[in-house]
């Protein structure tokens, strides 16, 4: 549900990619008509009085360069658990985050970006680079055999509100029956949502020979995809970071898309205001 006052949080860290989402996120709250906060985590609150002090400066220029001014939040924590805690009670639309995608050490305990999203219960949207002139109007939407991949048509619809955004399906392929017939569910209910919401779509179906992360990858970069949007798994083990997840390869892309992770919910699947 839309909260009164749209509220949308960067992740901030003070790096490249923490400006990237910066530029992203006042693109978009330009948009929906909505503030921005810049959250930072510190590991102790004696760090706060200084990490508020250089926000002011970062707010300030923001203000300058975007003509934008953002808000602004220091919290002690840990970046995987206090940013979703803040955004929960911030009832935020939006988690804009900065990855550099996997790298060094990350290859072997996993994408840090994938840990900081897992059990969220409002998207993330993981930029790698600086906006172009995209608005979200061109999204790819893979669609598998998991059931809580119903789930992210509900962001399709909310991106289409503001952006009139048109939606790729590609479609799983899959020679195992009981995943043929999953994967169909998964593609009727999508499409009869879109159709509902007299929105834009085409469907795509997969090769059955290459992983379907690389598949999506190739595709939105062959259509030069504004955003991929995935529903992140509801339990990831030690084994989907090291050798990484089909999420975590979307998130990673090197041809640096931005990415919409959608975290399934308990429940009746539920739309907007």
């Amino acid at each position: 549900m839309e909260s009164k006052e749209k509220t949308i949080i960067v992740a901030w860290d003070f790096s490249n990619v923490a400006e990237y989402a910066l530029q992203h996120a006042i693109r978009f709250a330009q948009k929906i008509e909505s503030r921005v906060v810049l959250l930072n985590i510190v590991d102790d609150d004696k760090e706060i009085e200084n990490v508020s002090n250089q926000l002011n400066i970062v707010v300030e220029d923001a203000l300058k360069k975007y003509n934008f001014k953002p808000d602004y939040l220091v919290k002690e924590g840990s970046i995987f658990t206090t940013i979703k805690e803040v955004a929960n009670e911030l009832d935020a639309l939006f988690v804009f985050m900065g990855t550099h995608g996997i790298k060094g050490l990350q290859k072997i305990t996993g994408s840090w970006a994938l840990k900081v999203i897992e059990g969220s219960k409002m998207p993330f949207i993981v930029v790698q680079r600086p906006p172009k002139d995209e608005h979200f109007e061109n999204i790819v939407c893979p669609i598998d055999y998991k059931k809580e991949d119903k789930q992210k048509v509900v962001w399709a619809v909310y991106l289409n509100k503001y952006f009139k955004s048109k939606i790729s399906l590609l479609v799983q392929k899959s020679n195992d029956s009981n995943l043929k017939k999953q994967i169909h569910s998964n593609v009727v209910f999508i499409k009869s949502v879109l159709d509902q919401n007299k929105i834009e779509y085409e469907t795509i179906e997969a090769e059955d020979k290459k992983d379907f992360s690389d598949q999506v990858i190739d595709y939105a970069e062959k259509i030069n995809a504004n955003a991929i949007l995935i529903t992140t798994s509801r339990k990831l083990d030690i084994a989907d970071y090291m050798f990484g997840a089909t999420e975590q390869k979307i998130i990673a892309n090197k041809p640096c898309i931005s990415v919409i992770t959608v975290f399934p919910r308990e429940g009746k699947l539920q739309g907007f205001n």
